[in-house]
């Protein structure tokens, strides 16, 4: 079972012998390689004159999604772990008969540095001329009654991949690097808790109840002895899992969470496993979604060591490794608009803001004009991923330093657009006028500046090539993702009240929106095509002419070619229901109830053949457990059940006759839509 502060994330289990364990992720716990490690690995052991604590009669093994919170009860006693909703803190109570006793112990597996496998080794350094490593962790000696671990970065590969970009200009100053020094780990106490190895703390003595903390810290530091310093005066300061206000304000803060948004669907068997699986995606969410860092979608904090078909790694292990795929990192954030979760969007919209200086330098130095290219693929810093750009020697000769080795995302540089747009929707639903300042804004002028400044006007329209329709065709003419971005962005941007653009930059847009040459249409009758012009065949599964749609919102349920958008999804060639793909999204968008209800009644009731909770989908095509797949199934239920649109709500606009629902959603404007549909009614 997962539990979750937003930055700090467990996988617990109870093992046939009774001893509960689990693993600890952090959202930023960047290895040296900027692979996100696992913090660590905690097994504890309880039991009263030798019997086990949590065996025997009466096994219950609960989540408790109001209190973020697992309860094990047994005959013989019962236990309680939680992540501290505001505090860094891991807690578990246990109480049973007197003669309680327990044993905590750190489980290290990073015991020495090893170099990975070639399998183990996905998308880490691909083809490097260099073997990668893991390095070991460090069980720091202590005289006091802690475990006390910590794994410290010496090295970095930022440097090393920045400059093989071209983009050394960018590390001249050490204090920049994002991984080195980079330190993460734990500091294990408790109440009566004394050394019995270098590795376990137990009981002093008997009693009827048995508590320990575990506190995380991530922090740059220059050694081991000084993160430790700074996570011991946390673990000091921080309050225990027997602080009572502690406990009752961590729940209060999963009570706010919940009372803001929920979906509630019944009046069949479906109905009410698609309200589960909704609820347990946006748990997870929840538990990963308010560290600095945006969830990465292949595993989020919540990975373990799975044990799939050629596939049998530890738990850092994960399909893709360490970068972020942009089409696959936004699907948990558009969800979160609809559900208030406004603070979780937080760190998508600011890793893109942070890494502007990386995007702005790549565009100046290689097109030679101002701008910024955001890449489908990077690392969190803004670099390439090393085998995406190629390694000396591999790369294709002449090809200009801001373009990949990798094909499938060469001229794949859509994202940003998304992103801006993405934003400008956050803006619409909270009213944030600092956020449109300090975030929107200067996105939005250095992405649209690219396309202003990179391309030639032919006709006096703008001329989109060399482009790709992002994976599916790589040598197109003006595809359509770019145009629906360019569109939807120029759209919004210029319908900001006037204080907030200067006058001179809102005629330049303007102007370069009467320069966007139409959306792509082919066929009698017509439907959206993928661009202009497309040479060569497909590389991938994807729908690109279903972009005017999501993630554009141009053809909509107002629009005026919706009937466009109709023929264009039931004619789309890739029909799937799982990972990345977004059918269900787009036909709730477009008022297709059957086609919205088919697709998240398959994604709700498919959970992994490799993993127990429910909600932990996958592997599909990234890794366990998948963030879109549970997340694009997230957004199509809300958009079944409310869209907002311009100043419009429209309540119900793709819901199953055959389903009751209770909702409170969230709108444009700082809006609560909410809604009771019985029987075939709407009763409030």
């Amino acid at each position: 079972m997962p539990l979750g502060n937003g930055d700090i994330g467990i996988n617990a289990w109870v093992e046939p012998s009774g001893d509960l364990v689990f693993y600890i992720g952090k959202t930023d716990a960047w290895g040296e390689f900027g692979q996100l490690y696992k913090v660590g690995r905690v097994r504890v052991s309880l039991s009263v004159q030798g019997v086990p604590l949590l065996t025997g009669k009466n096994f219950r093994w609960t989540l408790h999604l109001e209190e973020g919170a697992i309860r094990v009860c047994t005959d013989h006693g019962e236990a309680c772990v939680w992540v501290d909703a505001n505090h860094p803190n891991i807690h578990l109570h246990a109480e049973g008969p007197a003669g309680l006793t327990g044993v905590i112990q750190l489980e290290i597996w990073r015991t020495a540095r090893r170099q990975l496998a070639a399998g183990e080794n996905h998308c880490l350094l691909t083809g490097s001329p260099s073997p990668v490593y893991h390095d070991s962790d460090t069980l720091l000696e202590s005289s006091e009654p802690e475990l006390a671990w910590c794994h410290h970065n010496s090295t970095s590969s930022w440097a090393e991949n920045l400059s093989l970009q071209g983009l050394e200009g960018l590390t001249r100053d050490p204090d920049d690097d994002p991984l080195l020094n980079r330190a993460f780990g734990g500091v294990i106490r408790g109440p009566g808790l004394v050394k019995a190895t270098r590795n376990s703390l137990v009981s002093e003595r008997t009693g009827s109840s048995f508590t320990a903390t575990v506190t995380v810290l991530t922090q740059r530091v220059h050694s081991a002895e000084e993160w430790l310093k700074a996570a011991r005066r946390i673990s000091q300061e921080s309050p225990t899992a027997l602080n009572d206000p502690a406990w009752k304000k961590h729940i209060g803060w999963w009570q706010d969470f919940w009372s803001r948004s929920r979906i509630e669907a019944g009046g069949s068997e479906e109905a009410h496993a698609v309200t589960a699986g909704y609820v347990l995606q946006r748990f997870l969410n929840a538990g990963a979604g308010r560290g600095e860092f945006p969830i990465k979608f292949n595993g989020s904090i919540f990975t373990a060591d799975w044990k799939v078909p050629d596939e049998d790694y530890d738990a850092d292990y994960r399909r893709w490794g360490p970068g972020y795929w942009h089409q696959n990192t936004r699907l948990p954030y558009w969800s979160m608009l609809y559900s208030g979760d406004f603070e979780m969007l937080r760190p998508y919209f600011e890793r893109y803001r942070r890494i502007l200086p990386v995007a702005r330098e790549r565009c100046r130095k290689f097109c030679g004009h101002d701008g910024a290219i955001f890449l489908e693929t990077m690392n969190f810093w803004g670099g390439y991923l090393e085998h995406n750009y190629g390694w000396p020697g591999q790369r294709e000769a002449g090809l200009a330093g801001h373009l990949s080795q990798n094909q499938y995302i060469r001229h794949h540089n859509s994202s940003g657009l998304e992103v801006v747009h993405h934003a400008l929707m956050f803006y619409r639903f909270t009213g944030d006028e600092s956020f449109l300042r300090e975030t929107v804004l200067p996105l939005a002028e250095a992405i649209l500046d690219y396309y202003d400044l990179h391309y030639l006007r032919v006709g006096g329209k703008l001329h989109l090539t060399p482009a790709q329709s992002i994976e599916q065709w790589w040598d197109v003419e003006n595809p359509l993702p770019e145009i629906a971005g360019l569109t939807a962005c120029l759209n919004g941007l210029l319908a900001l009240p006037a204080h907030f653009v200067p006058t001179a930059r809102r005629a330049s847009w303007l102007r370069l929106r009467t320069e966007l040459p139409p959306i792509p249409f082919h066929g009698q009758p017509t439907v959206f095509a993928p661009a202009d012009r497309v040479v060569g065949p497909p590389k991938n599964v994807e729908n690109p002419e279903l972009y005017a749609v999501f993630p554009y919102h141009l053809c909509h349920l107002n629009s005026a070619d919706r009937e466009i958008g109709i023929r264009t999804f039931d004619q789309r060639k890739h029909q799937h229901d799982h990972g990345w793909a977004q059918d269900g999204i787009q036909a709730a968008l477009l008022g297709l109830t059957e086609a919205a209800r088919q697709s998240v009644v398959r994604r709700f009731t498919a959970p992994s053949a490799f993993a127990r909770f429910p909600a932990f989908w996958g592997p599909n095509a990234d890794w366990i457990p998948d963030q879109d797949h549970g997340c694009a199934a997230m957004h199509a239920l809300q958009l079944m059940a409310m869209q907002s649109i311009g100043d419009e709500i429209h309540r119900l606009p793709a819901w199953p006759k055959g389903w009751d629902v209770e909702f409170k959603l969230h709108g444009a404007g700082n809006t609560i839509g909410e809604c009771r549909f019985r029987e075939g009614r709407i009763e409030g």
